[in-house]
């Protein structure tokens, strides 16, 4: 009785690590979760002590993503049309010149959620004149509405039911986040949760 307690209790550490570091299945929706309290800042210190100039020493260093998608590494991202929840349109041409995040989250996925602190806090240390952060969910608009006021999201957030092209058709779990350069290539996607110095590392790694 009790080895088999013991390997159930095992079995469970094994699928929460397992969720912690693959995020959410894209399509697996489950109730909408409040996200556990996460105080975080500029100065909070992140997972990673040091900013890495090097983008594969970041990636050796992850914590909790995988770098995904590596064929479109380096190759220019096809330009997408979104409205945002304040009814504002967005084409990502339109952001050549600064780093753009396009974070894929829901409202359900309990990564995505514990992620929204340190996309707040990255939004904070750098200004919308160099960084643009879209933050899509195909959820409905409303549903998305509520989660951006309760979060009170202070970055762009997206409620977008259509098609994208590719690459961005091609998530399959959730966070996922790409880093696209100035130049408008590609430049790094991750799966799973980051935490601030991760994402901070990743804009500023050449």
């Amino acid at each position: 009785m009790i080895k088999k307690l013991l390997i159930k209790k095992a079995l469970l550490v094994i699928f929460i690590s397992l969720l912690v570091v693959s995020g959410c299945k894209k399509s697996s929706p489950q109730e909408p979760q409040k996200p556990a309290e996460t105080k975080i800042s500029a100065k909070t210190p992140a997972k990673t002590s040091a900013v890495s100039k090097s983008l594969s020493e970041v990636i050796a260093r992850r914590t909790s993503w995988n770098p995904i998608l590596e064929n479109f590494y380096g190759k220019q991202m096809p330009d997408f049309k979104v409205t945002d929840i304040a009814g504002k349109v967005h084409n990502l041409a339109d952001y050549k010149g600064k780093t753009v995040m396009v974070v894929m989250w829901a409202t359900w996925c309990q990564p995505c959620l514990q992620e929204i602190p340190h996309i707040k806090a990255m939004r904070d240390i750098m200004d919308s004149n160099s960084l643009a952060i879209l933050a899509i969910s195909n959820e409905p608009e409303a549903t998305v509405k509520a989660m951006a006021k309760s979060e009170d999201m202070n970055y762009t957030v997206i409620s977008y039911q259509g098609n994208l092209p590719e690459p961005f058709s091609n998530v399959k779990g959730i966070p996922t986040t790409f880093y696209i350069k100035p130049d408008g290539k590609l430049k790094l996607v991750t799966e799973g949760l980051s935490y601030l110095g991760e994402m901070k590392s990743i804009i500023l790694a050449e």
